[in-house]
């Protein structure tokens, strides 16, 4: 059973407004990770690789903002630029996986009550 909320996504002007609509929304991150790539195309190379994290810090940037976009994806960066201080010990430090809407809550399906019994 179809709504026409439905109908009208399925138009090719709806599908167009929608592909345009997510490259707009991917446009900051996307540049962003423009800036990036320069740095490690011409800054990085110049400088000794002192990064006590893997990923580096410049992947996990890039990582970070392909992941999470560009608001969430800056804000981890910048938590793990701060963590990049002599008081921490490094490591491997992974960006987070994006957690889904329904993530938070579990529900109880068929085959979890066939395991707990």
């Amino acid at each position: 059973m179809s709504t026409p909320l439905d109908e009208q996504i399925e138009t090719p002007q709806a599908s167009r407004f929608l592909t345009v609509l997510k490259a707009v929304r991917r446009a900051p991150a996307t540049v962003l990770i423009f800036c990036i790539e320069l740095y490690r195309t011409y800054v990085s190379p110049l400088r000794m690789p002192t990064c006590r994290f893997t990923p580096t810090c410049s992947e996990y940037a890039v990582d970070a903002l392909r992941t999470h976009g560009a608001i969430k994806g800056l804000f981890l960066t910048v938590v793990r630029l701060a963590k990049c201080a002599p008081w921490h010990s490094g490591g491997w430090d992974p960006v987070p996986p994006r957690r889904g809407r329904d993530a938070g809550c579990r529900h109880r399906g068929p085959m979890d009550e066939q395991r707990s019994t």
